[in-house]
């Protein structure tokens, strides 16, 4: 069984999203909060397998929330996904970089939800063509004056920008697999790798301040 933590302090919101994961086959939904403080001290004792949550809480941003839980050292850490209604970049990369395993907007039907849910368990990183677009934007960021890209993060493979355009473009893993000529498991693994590079990169930067 999928288990599934909720963060949303919608109530409207909150309250069709648990029951379109309830009706999916193989997930249960183990808790639900409407803060930031409940999310924290109920967690570790849920331990889900997948953080599904919203970034603006009323007492503070769960940005926050997702840099400590990939920051705690501990056998268990949750696949995190972000479904917000903030579609800026700012917002986005900023997610992504503490930790973030997927970021869908709101707005998704619920399959969508659904798959993204699901592919976060299976370590992959779900991303709506939106967030697709703002990722290719953030790695072909110009150059500075030393030649390093501004990105902070490792310049994208030929295969990984091939496979977010498509994504950008509106097609499913499969779909972007099929012109690809390769296996959705592969599709997702270069998804991962995009955002694992941006993750790396605020890390890198973490040490170097710390050192």
């Amino acid at each position: 069984m999928l288990t599934v933590y909720l963060v949303e302090d919608d109530p409207l919101l909150a309250r069709h999203v648990l029951d379109a994961l309830g009706r999916a086959e193989g997930i249960e939904c183990v808790g639900h909060a409407d803060r930031l403080a409940v999310a924290r001290a109920q967690l570790p004792v849920c331990r889900p397998q997948v953080l599904l949550s919203d970034l603006g809480l009323p007492d503070g941003d769960a940005t926050e929330l997702i840099l400590e839980l990939d920051e705690r050292s501990s056998s268990w850490h949750p696949h995190i996904l972000v479904f917000s209604v903030f579609g800026d970049e700012s917002r986005v990369i900023q997610a992504i970089e503490a930790g973030a395993d997927g970021y869908f907007l709101k707005g998704c039907d619920d399959l969508e939800l659904v798959r993204a849910v699901q592919g976060a368990a299976r370590g992959e990183s779900p991303v709506s063509p939106a967030i697709a677009r703002h990722l290719l934007k953030r790695f072909a960021a110009p150059s500075d004056a030393s030649g390093s890209s501004s990105s902070s993060g490792d310049l994208l493979s030929t295969v990984e920008q091939a496979v977010l355009k498509l994504v950008a473009q509106g097609y499913v893993t499969e779909e972007v697999g099929e012109r690809l000529m390769l296996s959705p498991h592969v599709v997702a693994t270069h998804v991962r790798a995009v955002y694992a590079k941006l993750q790396q990169a605020r890390r890198g930067s973490s040490a170097q301040r710390v050192g």
